[in-house]
Protein backbone atom coordinates (compact mmCIF):
# COMPACT_ATOMS: atom_id res chain seq x y z
CA UNK A 1 0.00 0.00 0.00
CA UNK A 2 1.21 3.66 -0.55
CA UNK A 3 3.37 5.16 2.20
CA UNK A 4 1.19 7.72 4.06
CA UNK A 5 4.34 9.68 4.99
CA UNK A 6 4.89 10.81 1.40
CA UNK A 7 3.58 14.14 0.15
CA UNK A 8 0.43 13.14 -1.72
CA UNK A 9 -3.29 13.87 -1.39
CA UNK A 10 -6.21 12.35 -3.22
CA UNK A 11 -9.73 13.80 -2.75
CA UNK A 12 -12.52 12.49 -4.98
CA UNK A 13 -9.86 10.89 -7.27
CA UNK A 14 -8.22 14.33 -7.76
CA UNK A 15 -4.45 14.35 -7.10
CA UNK A 16 -3.04 17.75 -6.11
CA UNK A 17 -0.16 19.53 -7.84
CA UNK A 18 2.56 17.51 -6.10
CA UNK A 19 1.50 14.43 -8.10
CA UNK A 20 1.13 16.49 -11.33
CA UNK A 21 -1.62 16.30 -13.90
CA UNK A 22 -3.22 12.90 -14.50
CA UNK A 23 -3.99 11.22 -17.81
CA UNK A 24 -6.32 8.32 -18.48
CA UNK A 25 -3.61 6.52 -20.47
CA UNK A 26 -1.38 6.35 -17.40
CA UNK A 27 -3.41 3.41 -16.04
CA UNK A 28 -2.60 1.40 -19.18
CA UNK A 29 1.12 2.15 -18.71
CA UNK A 30 1.01 0.74 -15.18
CA UNK A 31 -0.87 -2.37 -16.29
CA UNK A 32 1.43 -2.92 -19.29
CA UNK A 33 4.49 -3.02 -17.08
CA UNK A 34 5.81 0.33 -18.25
CA UNK A 35 7.67 2.41 -15.72
CA UNK A 36 6.42 5.97 -16.18
CA UNK A 37 7.53 6.98 -12.66
CA UNK A 38 11.18 7.96 -12.35
CA UNK A 39 13.55 8.23 -9.39
CA UNK A 40 11.92 5.44 -7.39
CA UNK A 41 8.37 6.74 -7.81
CA UNK A 42 5.52 4.24 -7.52
CA UNK A 43 2.77 4.03 -10.15
CA UNK A 44 -0.62 3.82 -8.40
CA UNK A 45 -3.85 2.93 -10.23
CA UNK A 46 -7.12 3.96 -8.55
CA UNK A 47 -10.46 2.22 -8.77
CA UNK A 48 -11.67 4.54 -11.54
CA UNK A 49 -8.74 3.56 -13.80
CA UNK A 50 -6.77 6.78 -13.29
CA UNK A 51 -3.06 6.38 -12.60
CA UNK A 52 -0.61 8.71 -10.86
CA UNK A 53 2.99 8.67 -9.72
CA UNK A 54 3.60 8.63 -5.97
CA UNK A 55 7.04 10.30 -5.70
CA UNK A 56 9.83 9.68 -3.22
CA UNK A 57 10.57 12.54 -0.79
CA UNK A 58 12.48 15.28 -2.57
CA UNK A 59 11.02 14.57 -6.04
CA UNK A 60 8.04 16.19 -7.83
CA UNK A 61 6.53 16.26 -11.31
CA UNK A 62 4.11 14.16 -13.31
CA UNK A 63 6.72 11.39 -13.57
CA UNK A 64 8.76 12.34 -10.45
CA UNK A 65 11.39 13.67 -12.88
CA UNK A 66 12.24 16.91 -11.01
CA UNK A 67 14.03 17.50 -7.73
CA UNK A 68 11.89 19.42 -5.21
CA UNK A 69 13.85 22.60 -4.38
CA UNK A 70 11.89 22.98 -1.13
CA UNK A 71 13.17 19.58 0.11
CA UNK A 72 16.44 21.20 1.21
CA UNK A 73 14.57 23.97 3.14
CA UNK A 74 16.11 26.93 1.29
CA UNK A 75 14.03 29.54 3.15
CA UNK A 76 15.86 30.91 6.18
CA UNK A 77 14.56 32.44 9.43
CA UNK A 78 11.36 30.37 9.48
CA UNK A 79 10.23 31.27 5.96
CA UNK A 80 7.78 28.89 4.25
CA UNK A 81 8.72 27.35 0.88
CA UNK A 82 6.38 26.60 -2.06
CA UNK A 83 7.45 24.74 -5.22
CA UNK A 84 5.86 25.46 -8.60
CA UNK A 85 6.30 23.93 -12.08
CA UNK A 86 6.11 26.39 -14.98
CA UNK A 87 6.99 25.64 -18.62
CA UNK A 88 8.90 22.49 -17.67
CA UNK A 89 11.05 24.30 -15.09
CA UNK A 90 10.85 23.96 -11.30
CA UNK A 91 10.81 27.16 -9.24
CA UNK A 92 10.38 27.89 -5.57
CA UNK A 93 9.21 30.93 -3.65
CA UNK A 94 9.80 31.85 0.00
CA UNK A 95 7.14 33.57 2.09
CA UNK A 96 9.17 35.45 4.71
CA UNK A 97 8.08 36.15 8.30
CA UNK A 98 7.76 39.74 9.49
CA UNK A 99 11.16 41.43 9.74
CA UNK A 100 12.87 39.47 6.94
CA UNK A 101 13.01 39.76 3.16
CA UNK A 102 14.91 38.54 0.11
CA UNK A 103 14.59 35.47 -2.10
CA UNK A 104 15.56 33.15 0.77
CA UNK A 105 14.41 35.39 3.71
CA UNK A 106 18.04 35.92 4.73
CA UNK A 107 17.97 39.72 4.67
CA UNK A 108 16.80 41.70 7.69
CA UNK A 109 13.89 44.01 6.79
CA UNK A 110 14.68 47.17 8.71
CA UNK A 111 11.54 48.85 7.33
CA UNK A 112 9.17 46.25 8.81
CA UNK A 113 8.60 48.32 11.96
CA UNK A 114 7.65 51.40 9.86
CA UNK A 115 10.24 53.71 11.45
CA UNK A 116 9.57 56.62 9.06
CA UNK A 117 6.71 58.89 10.23
CA UNK A 118 4.85 61.88 8.80
CA UNK A 119 4.67 60.26 5.34
CA UNK A 120 8.38 59.46 5.10
CA UNK A 121 9.39 56.74 2.58
CA UNK A 122 11.51 53.87 4.00
CA UNK A 123 14.21 52.01 2.01
CA UNK A 124 16.45 49.13 3.15
CA UNK A 125 20.24 49.44 2.83
CA UNK A 126 22.67 46.80 4.16
CA UNK A 127 20.35 45.77 6.99
CA UNK A 128 19.60 49.36 7.94
CA UNK A 129 16.84 51.74 6.93
CA UNK A 130 16.86 55.18 5.36
CA UNK A 131 13.96 57.64 5.49
CA UNK A 132 13.22 60.01 2.60
CA UNK A 133 11.20 62.79 4.27
CA UNK A 134 8.44 64.81 2.59
CA UNK A 135 8.66 68.57 2.35
CA UNK A 136 8.30 70.18 5.77
CA UNK A 137 9.92 67.36 7.84
CA UNK A 138 13.48 66.25 8.52
CA UNK A 139 15.57 63.96 10.75
CA UNK A 140 16.41 60.26 10.73
CA UNK A 141 12.74 59.29 11.21
CA UNK A 142 11.18 62.45 9.70
CA UNK A 143 9.94 63.47 13.15
CA UNK A 144 11.37 67.01 13.19
CA UNK A 145 9.31 69.83 11.73
CA UNK A 146 11.18 72.18 9.35
CA UNK A 147 10.76 75.81 10.44
CA UNK A 148 10.27 77.41 7.03
CA UNK A 149 9.99 80.83 8.65
CA UNK A 150 13.76 80.84 9.34
CA UNK A 151 14.19 81.69 5.66
CA UNK A 152 13.87 85.47 5.41
CA UNK A 153 11.59 87.03 2.84
CA UNK A 154 9.31 84.02 2.58
CA UNK A 155 6.27 86.25 3.12
CA UNK A 156 6.28 89.34 0.88
CA UNK A 157 4.95 92.90 1.32
CA UNK A 158 5.42 92.89 5.09
CA UNK A 159 3.53 89.63 5.70
CA UNK A 160 4.20 87.70 8.93
CA UNK A 161 5.39 84.08 8.62
CA UNK A 162 3.70 81.55 10.96
CA UNK A 163 5.24 78.06 11.19
CA UNK A 164 2.81 75.11 11.11
CA UNK A 165 3.46 71.32 11.37
CA UNK A 166 5.06 70.35 8.07
CA UNK A 167 4.41 73.72 6.44
CA UNK A 168 3.95 77.47 7.08
CA UNK A 169 1.33 80.21 6.66
CA UNK A 170 1.71 83.88 5.75
CA UNK A 171 -0.41 86.42 7.62
CA UNK A 172 -0.68 89.18 5.01
CA UNK A 173 -0.93 92.94 5.43
CA UNK A 174 -4.16 94.63 4.39
CA UNK A 175 -4.43 94.75 0.63
CA UNK A 176 -2.40 91.62 -0.07
CA UNK A 177 -3.20 87.95 -0.45
CA UNK A 178 -1.72 84.67 -1.73
CA UNK A 179 0.47 81.96 -0.14
CA UNK A 180 3.41 84.38 0.07
CA UNK A 181 1.32 87.61 0.17
CA UNK A 182 2.49 88.15 -3.39
CA UNK A 183 -0.84 89.31 -4.86
CA UNK A 184 -2.65 92.58 -4.40
CA UNK A 185 -6.01 91.91 -2.72
CA UNK A 186 -9.27 92.87 -4.39
CA UNK A 187 -11.85 93.63 -1.64
CA UNK A 188 -14.67 91.76 -3.33
CA UNK A 189 -12.63 88.81 -4.64
CA UNK A 190 -13.56 86.83 -2.70
CA UNK A 191 -16.61 88.57 -1.31
CA UNK A 192 -16.52 89.43 2.38
CA UNK A 193 -20.31 89.76 2.57
CA UNK A 194 -22.12 87.00 4.48
CA UNK A 195 -25.66 85.58 4.33
CA UNK A 196 -26.13 86.29 0.61
CA UNK A 197 -25.06 89.94 0.78
CA UNK A 198 -23.75 91.62 -2.40
CA UNK A 199 -20.22 93.10 -2.31
CA UNK A 200 -19.45 96.44 -4.03
CA UNK A 201 -15.88 97.83 -4.21
CA UNK A 202 -15.72 101.49 -3.15
CA UNK A 203 -11.94 102.05 -3.29
CA UNK A 204 -8.64 100.27 -3.78
CA UNK A 205 -8.98 98.46 -0.45
CA UNK A 206 -12.56 99.33 0.60
CA UNK A 207 -15.98 97.79 -0.05
CA UNK A 208 -19.56 97.86 1.17
CA UNK A 209 -22.21 95.14 1.45
CA UNK A 210 -25.82 95.33 0.29
CA UNK A 211 -27.58 92.96 2.73
CA UNK A 212 -30.62 90.79 2.08
CA UNK A 213 -33.76 91.60 4.12
CA UNK A 214 -33.34 90.44 7.73
CA UNK A 215 -29.56 91.04 7.96
CA UNK A 216 -27.37 94.03 8.85
CA UNK A 217 -23.77 94.86 9.79
CA UNK A 218 -20.66 95.76 7.81
CA UNK A 219 -20.49 92.22 6.39
CA UNK A 220 -24.23 91.40 6.79
CA UNK A 221 -23.21 89.19 9.72
CA UNK A 222 -26.05 90.24 12.07
CA UNK A 223 -29.52 88.64 11.91
CA UNK A 224 -32.01 91.40 12.75
CA UNK A 225 -34.19 90.46 15.76
CA UNK A 226 -37.80 90.58 14.51
CA UNK A 227 -39.32 89.78 17.94
CA UNK A 228 -39.44 93.24 19.65
CA UNK A 229 -42.77 94.06 17.94
CA UNK A 230 -44.14 90.51 17.87
CA UNK A 231 -47.88 89.73 17.98
CA UNK A 232 -47.78 86.40 19.88
CA UNK A 233 -50.83 86.17 22.20
CA UNK A 234 -51.97 84.06 25.17
CA UNK A 235 -48.47 83.42 26.54
CA UNK A 236 -46.92 82.49 23.19
CA UNK A 237 -43.11 82.78 22.93
CA UNK A 238 -41.56 84.62 19.98
CA UNK A 239 -38.81 82.73 18.11
CA UNK A 240 -36.77 84.93 15.76
CA UNK A 241 -36.20 83.82 12.15
CA UNK A 242 -34.73 85.49 9.06
CA UNK A 243 -36.79 88.61 8.36
CA UNK A 244 -39.68 86.96 10.19
CA UNK A 245 -40.60 85.28 13.48
CA UNK A 246 -42.68 82.33 14.72
CA UNK A 247 -44.91 82.01 17.76
CA UNK A 248 -44.31 79.00 20.04
CA UNK A 249 -47.72 78.47 21.66
CA UNK A 250 -48.58 76.88 25.03
CA UNK A 251 -50.51 73.56 24.79
CA UNK A 252 -53.92 75.27 25.12
CA UNK A 253 -53.48 77.54 22.08
CA UNK A 254 -52.56 77.23 18.40
CA UNK A 255 -52.45 79.29 15.20
CA UNK A 256 -49.91 81.75 13.78
CA UNK A 257 -50.23 84.12 16.74
CA UNK A 258 -51.58 81.62 19.36
CA UNK A 259 -55.10 83.03 19.09
CA UNK A 260 -56.94 79.78 18.26
CA UNK A 261 -58.18 77.61 21.13
CA UNK A 262 -57.13 73.93 21.18
CA UNK A 263 -60.11 71.60 21.78
CA UNK A 264 -58.51 69.23 24.28
CA UNK A 265 -61.63 67.07 24.18
CA UNK A 266 -60.82 66.05 20.59
CA UNK A 267 -57.28 64.93 21.40
CA UNK A 268 -56.26 61.28 21.35
CA UNK A 269 -55.92 59.95 23.94
CA UNK A 270 -58.71 61.85 25.65
CA UNK A 271 -57.58 64.54 28.07
CA UNK A 272 -59.92 63.06 30.70
CA UNK A 273 -58.85 59.60 31.86
CA UNK A 274 -60.71 56.61 33.31
CA UNK A 275 -64.06 57.34 31.66
CA UNK A 276 -64.22 61.02 32.64
CA UNK A 277 -66.34 63.41 30.53
CA UNK A 278 -64.45 66.30 28.87
CA UNK A 279 -65.84 69.85 28.48
CA UNK A 280 -63.80 72.27 26.36
CA UNK A 281 -63.31 75.87 27.53
CA UNK A 282 -61.56 78.83 25.93
CA UNK A 283 -57.88 78.23 26.65
CA UNK A 284 -58.46 75.07 28.64
CA UNK A 285 -60.89 72.26 29.52
CA UNK A 286 -62.56 70.60 32.50
CA UNK A 287 -63.23 66.96 33.39
CA UNK A 288 -66.26 65.46 35.14
CA UNK A 289 -64.97 62.25 36.71
CA UNK A 290 -66.83 58.98 37.24
CA UNK A 291 -67.30 57.64 40.76
CA UNK A 292 -64.00 56.65 42.36
CA UNK A 293 -61.73 59.04 40.43
CA UNK A 294 -60.65 62.64 40.98
CA UNK A 295 -58.01 65.15 39.84
CA UNK A 296 -57.73 67.57 36.92
CA UNK A 297 -57.64 64.70 34.39
CA UNK A 298 -59.48 62.07 36.54
CA UNK A 299 -56.23 60.13 36.94
CA UNK A 300 -56.21 59.96 40.77
CA UNK A 301 -57.99 57.02 42.44
CA UNK A 302 -59.95 58.18 45.49
CA UNK A 303 -58.75 56.36 48.62
CA UNK A 304 -62.01 54.87 49.92
CA UNK A 305 -60.21 53.43 52.95
CA UNK A 306 -60.06 56.93 54.47
CA UNK A 307 -63.79 56.68 55.16
CA UNK A 308 -64.02 52.88 55.49
CA UNK A 309 -65.46 51.31 58.67
CA UNK A 310 -63.60 47.97 58.76
CA UNK A 311 -63.83 46.55 62.30
CA UNK A 312 -60.83 46.51 64.64
CA UNK A 313 -58.03 44.22 63.47
CA UNK A 314 -59.11 44.17 59.80
CA UNK A 315 -56.94 45.53 56.95
CA UNK A 316 -58.54 47.86 54.40
CA UNK A 317 -57.58 47.55 50.70
CA UNK A 318 -58.61 50.40 48.41
CA UNK A 319 -60.34 49.67 45.10
CA UNK A 320 -61.95 51.88 42.46
CA UNK A 321 -65.03 53.44 44.10
CA UNK A 322 -65.00 50.72 46.78
CA UNK A 323 -62.86 49.03 49.40
CA UNK A 324 -62.19 45.52 50.69
CA UNK A 325 -61.78 44.48 54.33
CA UNK A 326 -59.27 41.66 54.88
CA UNK A 327 -60.48 40.00 58.07
CA UNK A 328 -58.33 38.55 60.86
CA UNK A 329 -58.68 34.90 61.86
CA UNK A 330 -62.15 34.17 63.24
CA UNK A 331 -63.90 37.18 61.65
CA UNK A 332 -65.90 37.53 58.42
CA UNK A 333 -68.45 39.76 56.72
CA UNK A 334 -68.05 42.81 54.47
CA UNK A 335 -66.72 44.83 57.41
CA UNK A 336 -65.24 41.86 59.37
CA UNK A 337 -67.98 42.44 61.95
CA UNK A 338 -69.22 38.81 62.11
CA UNK A 339 -67.78 35.75 63.78
CA UNK A 340 -66.53 33.20 61.21
CA UNK A 341 -68.67 30.08 61.59
CA UNK A 342 -66.07 28.03 59.68
CA UNK A 343 -63.61 28.28 62.57
CA UNK A 344 -65.46 25.43 64.35
CA UNK A 345 -65.14 23.17 61.24
CA UNK A 346 -68.88 22.49 60.90
CA UNK A 347 -68.50 20.80 57.51
CA UNK A 348 -67.69 17.11 57.04
CA UNK A 349 -64.13 16.12 56.11
CA UNK A 350 -63.11 17.07 52.53
CA UNK A 351 -65.97 19.57 52.26
CA UNK A 352 -65.19 23.26 51.60
CA UNK A 353 -66.48 25.74 54.18
CA UNK A 354 -67.42 29.31 53.15
CA UNK A 355 -69.04 32.02 55.23
CA UNK A 356 -72.10 34.02 54.23
CA UNK A 357 -70.84 37.64 54.32
CA UNK A 358 -74.27 38.92 55.29
CA UNK A 359 -74.98 36.76 58.36
CA UNK A 360 -71.75 34.87 59.10
CA UNK A 361 -73.32 31.43 58.73
CA UNK A 362 -71.33 28.53 57.32
CA UNK A 363 -71.94 27.29 53.75
CA UNK A 364 -70.62 23.78 53.09
CA UNK A 365 -69.68 22.76 49.53
CA UNK A 366 -69.79 18.96 49.51
CA UNK A 367 -67.34 16.66 47.71
CA UNK A 368 -68.78 14.01 45.32
CA UNK A 369 -70.65 11.27 47.19
CA UNK A 370 -71.89 13.40 50.10
CA UNK A 371 -74.83 15.75 50.70
CA UNK A 372 -76.58 17.59 53.51
CA UNK A 373 -76.01 20.92 55.24
CA UNK A 374 -72.77 19.67 56.81
CA UNK A 375 -71.98 17.26 53.94
CA UNK A 376 -72.22 14.36 56.40
CA UNK A 377 -74.87 12.33 54.53
CA UNK A 378 -73.74 9.63 52.10
CA UNK A 379 -75.25 9.71 48.58
CA UNK A 380 -76.52 6.26 47.50
CA UNK A 381 -75.39 6.34 43.86
CA UNK A 382 -76.97 2.93 43.29
CA UNK A 383 -80.51 4.14 44.01
CA UNK A 384 -80.61 7.40 42.07
CA UNK A 385 -81.09 7.39 38.33
CA UNK A 386 -79.92 4.59 36.04
CA UNK A 387 -77.53 1.85 37.15
CA UNK A 388 -74.02 3.36 36.89
CA UNK A 389 -72.57 -0.11 36.27
CA UNK A 390 -72.57 -1.19 32.63
CA UNK A 391 -73.19 -4.64 31.12
CA UNK A 392 -75.54 -5.65 33.96
CA UNK A 393 -72.91 -5.15 36.65
CA UNK A 394 -74.16 -5.03 40.24
CA UNK A 395 -73.91 -1.63 41.99
CA UNK A 396 -72.78 -1.71 45.65
CA UNK A 397 -72.98 1.59 47.59
CA UNK A 398 -69.93 2.63 49.66
CA UNK A 399 -69.23 5.59 51.91
CA UNK A 400 -68.99 8.58 49.57
CA UNK A 401 -68.90 6.43 46.43
CA UNK A 402 -69.93 3.06 44.94
CA UNK A 403 -68.41 -0.09 43.48
CA UNK A 404 -69.44 -2.28 40.56
CA UNK A 405 -69.42 -6.07 40.79
CA UNK A 406 -68.96 -7.09 37.15
CA UNK A 407 -70.43 -10.11 35.41
CA UNK A 408 -68.28 -12.71 33.74
CA UNK A 409 -66.20 -11.30 30.88
CA UNK A 410 -66.16 -7.63 31.98
CA UNK A 411 -63.93 -5.44 34.13
CA UNK A 412 -63.27 -1.76 34.91
CA UNK A 413 -64.66 0.70 37.51
CA UNK A 414 -68.05 0.61 35.74
CA UNK A 415 -67.68 -2.83 34.08
CA UNK A 416 -67.18 -0.97 30.80
CA UNK A 417 -64.25 -3.04 29.51
CA UNK A 418 -64.63 -6.43 27.80
CA UNK A 419 -61.98 -8.86 29.04
CA UNK A 420 -60.02 -10.20 26.06
CA UNK A 421 -59.40 -13.82 27.08
CA UNK A 422 -57.22 -14.25 23.99
CA UNK A 423 -54.50 -11.97 25.40
CA UNK A 424 -53.09 -14.91 27.37
CA UNK A 425 -52.75 -16.87 24.05
CA UNK A 426 -54.47 -20.02 25.35
CA UNK A 427 -54.74 -21.70 21.91
CA UNK A 428 -51.92 -24.04 20.94
CA UNK A 429 -50.42 -25.36 17.70
CA UNK A 430 -50.93 -22.15 15.67
CA UNK A 431 -54.66 -22.12 16.33
CA UNK A 432 -56.63 -18.85 16.01
CA UNK A 433 -58.21 -17.47 19.22
CA UNK A 434 -61.71 -15.94 18.91
CA UNK A 435 -62.65 -13.72 21.88
CA UNK A 436 -66.22 -13.98 23.21
CA UNK A 437 -68.10 -12.50 26.15
CA UNK A 438 -66.65 -14.21 29.22
CA UNK A 439 -64.96 -16.94 27.20
CA UNK A 440 -62.94 -17.74 24.08
CA UNK A 441 -62.98 -20.27 21.24
CA UNK A 442 -59.93 -21.84 19.58
CA UNK A 443 -60.21 -22.43 15.81
CA UNK A 444 -57.78 -25.33 15.29
CA UNK A 445 -55.48 -26.01 12.39
CA UNK A 446 -56.08 -29.18 10.38
CA UNK A 447 -55.03 -32.25 12.37
CA UNK A 448 -55.66 -30.76 15.82
CA UNK A 449 -58.58 -30.81 18.24
CA UNK A 450 -59.55 -30.02 21.80
CA UNK A 451 -60.54 -26.88 23.74
CA UNK A 452 -57.02 -25.50 23.28
CA UNK A 453 -56.28 -27.45 20.05
CA UNK A 454 -53.86 -29.41 22.16
CA UNK A 455 -54.81 -32.86 20.75
CA UNK A 456 -53.04 -34.16 17.63
CA UNK A 457 -55.61 -36.34 15.87
CA UNK A 458 -53.31 -37.55 13.07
Amino acid sequence: SPDPGRAWLVCGFLVVAWLARLALGAAVQCLDGNKPCENGGTCVVYSNGIAACLCQPGMIGEHCQFQDPCHQSPCANGGSCESTLRDGTVHYQCTCPKGFRGQDCSLFDACASKPCVNGGRCTNWNGRYNCTCPSGYQGRNCRSDVDECRVSGLCQHGGTCLNTPGSFRCQCQAGYTGQHCESISTPCAPSQCLNGGTCRQTGDLSYECACLPGFEGHNCEINIDDCPDHMCMNGGTCVDGVNTYNCQCPPEWTGQFCTEDVDECQLQPNACHNGGTCFNTNGGHSCVCVNGWTGESCSENIDDCQTAVCFHGATCHDRVASFYCACPMGKTGLLCHLDDACVSNPCHEDAICDTNPMNGRAICTCPPGFTGGACDQDVDECSIGANPCEHFGKCVNTQGSFQCQCGRGYTGPRCETDINECLSMPCQNDATCLDRIGEFTCICMSGFSGTYCEININ
